[in-house]
């Protein structure tokens, strides 16, 4: 009996056994071959990481060369959602190594990615202090690691507005931009934005070995490697020292300085003040820095130069004098007398000179900016006459330069009244105040620039640009822009000529309102004008041109309650006007006087490139 109890115990452990091992050789063989190459991918997914290199972002140059916009290395923190959501007390130790909130950094940069090995951005840029604390704390912190990753970097902080700024796409925006995803940076505004295809360049990416901890232990060079290519440069027709020199003259004012090339239609200076900072944007700005800058008084975002409309003031009076002239219903030879005032009806319109200007004609009527002269003229064009003079310099529509957001300004038509008052709501008597600039009139400093290099270049009008062309550096290849398009004057040569020689006389006339520009070695002409601000201080306008018998550049200045044009824009403007041309005529004054002083904190293109950028 105990024989047969002991043989049948034998068998059962031989079937137990045979049992056990068929079981083993059956998962054996489910994880070997059947689930191999699911269970190898996910060994190699823990073992070897995906990682991807940011491309260079394209630097942007000024018309000599100088940066001013570049790269400079900096270093992102990247985490690997599957390691670190599972582990609360190394996103602890995380947050407190990269100065961020640890609830926040799970719940909103590793949550959604919870099950995924490709790495999240979790910070940019860490300044010295937190790359100590994170190395020191890195062995506590698996599946969390630095890379150096190219920064947009904005020497000496110029041109802010016209540049624009870089932040991390959107969700709204992710859509827009095929191939990116959520961390990547794109341009948010001016030429940032418009060209941000150009600049981007594209990713490259490389597999790196890490170890248990997460860490990278080395590169895996065999399983290949793929260089990002580095964005396109942009040749703008800015002017650094243009530049620099109009953001200093706007400290401490709100306002804005455009100058243009009138020869090509480049834009050389476009300052707004007050500026901001870009570099704050060109990682993940914070709710309270983003709040304090939407929140301004001063509005320091807006790019005044393009965005904002005011009344223009007399600065339009040339407009009207030239479609005054060619339109027949005055002659060159016309002329009123101005008591001071002038009465339309029950109203009487006061002239800015209490005692009036005696008898005025029309090229003293621009020198003296006599308002009662443009009353009269007014209500002899009518409202289709005014719409004439201004829309014939492209006064009231976008003049299309390559920058976000530009307003159209407004320029009243019949339509206009017809929709706004009804077709009987309105009479001639609105007319009074457009006449001279005021009333539903309105301009932006780009399009008052523009136009005023159309009165110097003898009536023709050019489309103002920024970017000159788009440089390859890889390929040394250079894709200029073709030249501004012009749109010539429907106005005898003469006609113009008349609002020259009175832009003239403003400047270096007996009684022209703007005679403290007046400097013998650059002759510039010009025309004031000064808004009506129903909120405070009236704002101040100069617009000018020069040299007068051979134009370069016209400059716009606004300033916002500058009280008038001759004390507030003048002096801005001209200054502006005037070093342009003189560092164009006298090169070899300014490179002398360049040796003694501190150059912009930017660098210059290589001698070949500097050559083709001269215009």
């Amino acid at each position: 009996m105990s024989q047969r109890n002991e043989a049948l115990r034998d068998a059962s452990f031989i079937g137990l056994g045979i049992l056990i091992f068929a079981v083993l050789v059956y998962r054996l063989v489910q994880l070997q071959v059947v689930e191999g190459p699911e269970y190898r991918e996910k060994s190699e997914d823990n073992r070897i990481r995906f990682v991807e290199m940011p491309a260079p972002r394209g630097v942007i140059r000024d018309r000599h060369g100088y940066l001013l916009v570049s790269n400079r290395p900096s270093y992102t923190c990247y985490g690997v959602p599957r390691d670190l959501f599972r582990d609360s007390i190394a996103v602890e130790h995380l947050g407190f190594a990269i100065a961020r909130d640890p609830q926040e950094m799970r719940e909103v940069q590793l949550r959604p990615y919870r099950n995924a090995f490709r790495p999240q951005r979790l910070r940019r840029d860490l300044p010295y202090p937190l790359l100590a604390r994170f190395e020191e704390t890195r062995d506590r912190i698996p599946g969390a690691y630095l890379e150096i990753e190219p920064k947009r970097f904005y020497p000496g902080n110029v041109a802010a507005h016209a540049i624009g700024y870089v932040a991390e796409i959107s969700d709204d925006e992710l859509s827009k931009y095929p191939g990116l995803q959520s961390g990547d940076l794109v341009g948010k505004r001016g030429l940032e934005k418009l060209y941000d295809k150009d600049l981007r360049g594209v990713k490259g990416n490389r597999l790196s070995v890490v170890d248990v901890h997460g860490q990278e232990v080395h590169t895996e060079q065999s399983l290949g490697r793929i260089e990002p290519v580095p964005g396109q440069e942009l040749w703008t027709s800015l002017d650094i020292f243009g530049q620099m020199l109009a953001e200093s003259l706007l400290t401490d004012k709100i306002g804005s300085v455009v100058a243009m090339d009138v020869r090509t239609g480049g834009i050389v200076v476009m300052a707004s003040a007050p500026s901001y900072d870009p570099d704050i944007f060109a990682g993940s700005i914070s709710s309270a820095d983003w709040n304090a800058l939407l929140n301004d008084p001063d509005k320091p975002m807006l790019n005044r130069s393009v965005q904002t409309m005011y009344p223009p003031g007399s600065t339009i009076k040339p407009a009207m004098l030239i479609e005054g002239l060619n339109s027949g219903v005055i002659s060159p030879s016309w002329g009123v007398s101005c008591p001071g005032s002038f009465t339309y009806g029950n109203r009487t319109f006061k002239c800015w000179k209490k005692g009036g200007h005696g008898y005025i004609d029309c090229t003293q009527s621009l020198a003296q900016s006599c308002d009662v002269f443009y009353y009269k003229l007014g209500l002899l064009l009518g409202v289709d006459g005014i719409n004439r003079a201004f829309t014939r310099f492209h006064l009231g529509s976008q003049t299309g330069i390559d920058q976000t957001s530009e307003a159209s300004g407004l320029v009243p038509s019949r339509e206009y009244y017809d929709k706004r008052y009804g077709a009987n709501g309105w009479s001639t008597g609105f007319l009074v105040s457009v006449s001279i600039g005021q009333g539903e009139m309105l301009a932006t400093p780009l399009q008052l620039c523009a136009f005023a290099a159309a009165i110097a270049n003898d009536g023709v009008w050019k489309r103002p640009f920024l970017v000159d062309g788009v440089y390859d550096p890889s390929t040394h290849v250079l894709q200029k822009r073709a030249p501004a398009e012009e749109i010539a004057s429907d106005v005898p040569l003469s006609m113009i000529e008349m609002a020259q020689r009175g832009m003239t006389e403003v400047v270096w006339g007996a009684a022209g309102t703007a005679r403290k520009q007046q400097d013998d070695s650059c002759r510039i002409a010009g025309k004031t004008g000064t808004a009506q601000n129903a909120h405070g201080d009236d704002h101040g306008w100069f617009i000018c041109y020069g040299p007068v018998d051979n134009p370069m550049y016209s400059c716009c200045a606004l300033i916002e309650f500058g009280k008038s044009g001759s004390g507030a824009g003048g002096p801005v403007a001209g200054e502006v006007l005037r070093q342009l041309i003189r560092r164009e005529l006298y090169p070899e004054l300014y490179k002398k006087k360049s040796e003694d002083e501190t150059e912009p904190e930017v660098e210059p293109q290589l001698e070949p490139i500097a050559e083709n950028r001269t215009p």
